[in-house]
């Protein structure tokens, strides 16, 4: 196996010499560094990835954190994320649960990428501390070190409970996902802002955890109801597309008995028949976006970090 001593040897240069030239130095004239990659590639030498970054600090890895593997929108933002991180020779390492904290704790990437709601703020206000950058999805966090960069959901949400009011629906519920996060705050408050405007009351609250199993449940509930909603708002699509289900399994007509909307704009949402009107979220561009801003903050530039905005697609759930 070749050494860089060899390769050096060969160009009749110093070992440091050589270092700066594969590490793309400007103290090493553009003539001689590739002379000195040529003789390496002849010879067979590849610089060790682990002492490069031992010597640099940098793991050139990134750490992405979930709160679990399930369901449509993770494999998009996922897949924008790594997309932007590879073109920079970054690898993407993706984590949930206790693993994600042990990652964190021992610094084993360069910066990280956080949408777990197990993940406490106290966590990671700590954890900034020594981790720089983080940057957060599901949360506001003001820390010198992490970094926002959230969907606005409240204004979308307004937006499509305004045009639901606008239909003249009457005895309209709120199908809330996993209570207490962030998504779910900011998306009932949208709602509930838009509905106090029209001075409409909320007919009926439903809690939900954001699976479509769990918009099955309501489903069944509604079903049970003597005076069921007109109306339901989901704070995604999965619960949505849940409830639908149920409901038209036992012969109800969307629209016609009950209206329907979600949220996210998953593929399945455009497909299912009744096709669901939500809030179109470009999750794949959103993660390329979410990169870009990494890949900046690790070379201490700035980047932008403003909320994504959604697009309210009207089909014919309602």
């Amino acid at each position: 196996m070749s050494t860089i001593k060899d390769v050096a040897k060969a160009a009749g240069v110093s070992i440091s010499t050589v270092s700066y030239a594969l590490n793309n130095d400007k103290r090493i004239p553009p003539i001689t560094a590739d002379r000195i990659k040529k003789i390496a590639d002849d010879i067979g030498y590849f610089p060790s990835a682990a002492a490069r970054n031992l010597k640099k600090r940098a793991t050139y890895t990134v750490l992405v954190a979930i709160s679990d593997f399930g369901g449509p929108v993770y494999h998009e933002l996922l897949d924008g994320i790594h997309v932007r991180l590879a073109q920079s020779g970054y690898t993407m390492i993706v984590s949930t649960g206790a693993s994600t904290a042990n990652l964190l704790k021992e610094r084993s990437t360069d910066g990280a990428v956080i949408s777990d709601i197990h993940i406490t703020d106290e966590t990671l206000i700590q954890l900034s501390k020594s981790l720089r950058p983080i940057i957060v999805l599901d949360r506001r966090l003001k820390e010198t070190n992490i970094f926002n960069m959230t969907i606005d959901n409240r204004e979308a949400m307004r937006k499509l409970t305004e045009d639901v009011l606008s239909k003249g629906y009457q005895k309209i519920a709120y199908v809330h996902g996993v209570h207490g996060t962030y998504d779910n705050n900011t998306r009932f408050q949208g709602f509930t802002e838009a509905m106090s405007a029209a001075h409409e009351n909320v007919y009926r609250e439903y809690q939900g955890n954001f699976t479509k199993k769990s918009g099955e449940w309501i489903g069944e509930e509604i079903l049970k109801e003597e005076n069921p909603p007109q109306m339901l708002v989901c704070a995604n699509d999965e619960m949505a597309l849940g409830i639908m289900e149920v409901l038209q399994k036992h012969g109800k007509q969307i629209p016609g008995d009950f209206g329907i909307s979600g949220f996210d704009d998953i593929e399945l949402s455009s497909y299912v028949t009744t096709k669901l009107t939500s809030i179109k979220i470009d999750h794949f561009g959103w993660g390329k976006k979410i990169a870009e801003a990494l890949l900046s903050l690790l070379k201490d530039e700035d980047a932008p970090t403003e909320r994504e905005k959604g697009v309210l697609k009207i089909r014919d759930s309602y």
